[in-house]
């Protein structure tokens, strides 16, 4: 361990919470590794509140906005900054005041949220060697302010697909407060593509990947492929950008007289077209609906499955993809999107155009023309992938990369 690194502040806006564990555990994967490993973490979790009338909004069209975007809908507002402990990680999460979604926090609220930062480390003795933001949006203003209170902390920021938003939120501040952040991070090749497009030439980047419990990692690959791929599965949210109903209208193209299976598991707005499509093509006994079912049990149906197909637009990473991966499931993901970098098309796991189900049947048709040995050695090959990405390996990947770089 670099002991100079030793303090490290992380600031998120998306956090789990300790009530009904909401929230995405991205984060606290990594920082619950970190603690392992001997370094010293404290997590501050921006958890921003909105004119009491946009909760009325949200009570009246919660499971609407939930089945369409996937998002957590929060509808009740936080008053109360509160300090809780997640598998001894320390987090402190902190109301911040918002006037519209997706715009900017008011100036008051970030001053305010820096102030109980600056108090709570100083009440716990901690001064930060390193402050790491993830996603834009306040994390560039509050690191920016929080670099100003301490000596020499090193600064870094990782975007998990909010580069349009942060552009917009900072206008003509932006390329300021860039200047103030010592080192970036993104969620995937992607990103770094567009922020290099749009924002203007990014120095140094690293990719943050997460990672999987290495629970997850067979040691007795079950797939065989000796035959064409027969039984499907998606898993995730059925909404738009994921483009779920695709699926089907590239199966029935390739499998005319239906011998395929294909399983979904997951919810959200798209199952109902998801149904009609079943219903068009008379597929009662193809394709089972599962809705959702614990991420543990989940693992028996990538067994089960030859192919992982989820071809997502905007999907920044996607851990689906490396748990299917991890049991040797072959696994179809988008071009330019999230996991293509993870995935390299035909060594372990493959790619096509996000949506496009004309070119899903084309690479479904592709591999099952593949000679058996060919279709073993991708197996294999994202088993092994999967492998070099567990949990463990993924954040100290990630915290090895800032050691390093600061």
């Amino acid at each position: 361990m670099n002991f100079s690194m030793k303090n490290i502040l992380l600031i998120s806006t998306i956090y789990p919470v300790p009530e009904g564990n909401r929230g995405t555990s991205v984060c606290h994967f990594f920082t619950r590794e970190w603690i392992r490993m001997g370094y010293n973490v404290r997590v501050v979790h921006i958890q921003a509140v909105y004119p009491i009338v946009l909760y009325w909004i949200a009570r009246l069209l919660r499971n609407r906005i939930a089945a369409k975007t996937g998002a957590v809908v929060y509808t009740h507002r936080d008053n109360f900054v509160i300090r809780y402990v997640i598998d001894n990680v320390p987090i402190i999460r902190i109301p911040v005041f918002k006037p519209i979604p997706h715009g900017k926090f008011s100036k008051g609220a970030i001053i305010k949220a820096v102030n109980e930062i600056l108090r709570n480390n100083q009440n716990t003795n901690f001064t930060p060697d390193v402050i790491i933001g993830h996603f834009a949006n306040p994390q560039i203003e509050l690191l920016n302010r929080l670099k100003a209170a301490y000596v020499y902390p090193k600064t870094c920021i990782v975007l998990h697909g909010e580069i349009e938003i942060m552009k917009k939120v900072y206008g003509n501040k932006l390329h300021e407060l860039l200047n103030g952040i010592d080192m970036w991070g993104f969620r995937c090749k992607a990103l770094i593509n567009e922020y290099n497009t749009t924002v203007g030439e990014v120095k140094n980047p690293f990719i943050c990947y997460s990672g999987i419990p290495s629970k997850y990692v067979t040691k007795n690959n079950t797939h065989q492929y000796e035959t064409p791929l027969h039984r499907f599965l998606y898993v995730g949210e059925m909404i738009e950008r994921k483009y779920p109903e695709k699926i089907i209208d590239a199966l029935v193209k390739i499998y005319p007289q239906k011998d395929f299976e294909l399983h979904y598991v997951g919810a959200g707005s798209q199952l109902d077209i998801v149904k009609l499509k079943i219903k068009e093509y008379n597929l009662q006994n193809q394709v089972k609906l599962l809705g959702w079912i614990p991420r543990d049990q989940i693992i028996e149906e990538y067994d089960k499955a030859d192919c992982l197909i989820m071809i997502s637009k905007g999907e920044a990473y996607g851990l689906v993809y490396l748990e299917a991966m991890a049991r040797g499931c072959l696994t179809i993901a988008s071009i330019g999107e999230g996991f293509d970098g993870v995935i390299i098309d035909g060594i372990n796991g493959f790619l096509c155009e996000a949506g496009d189900a004309d070119d899903l049947a084309v690479k479904i048709m592709k591999i099952n023309a593949m000679p058996t040995e060919e279709r073993a050695c991708v197996s294999q090959e994202a088993i092994k992938t999967a492998k070099s990405l567990t949990d463990e390996k993924a954040a100290e990947r990630y915290v090895n990369e800032i050691v390093v770089r600061l």
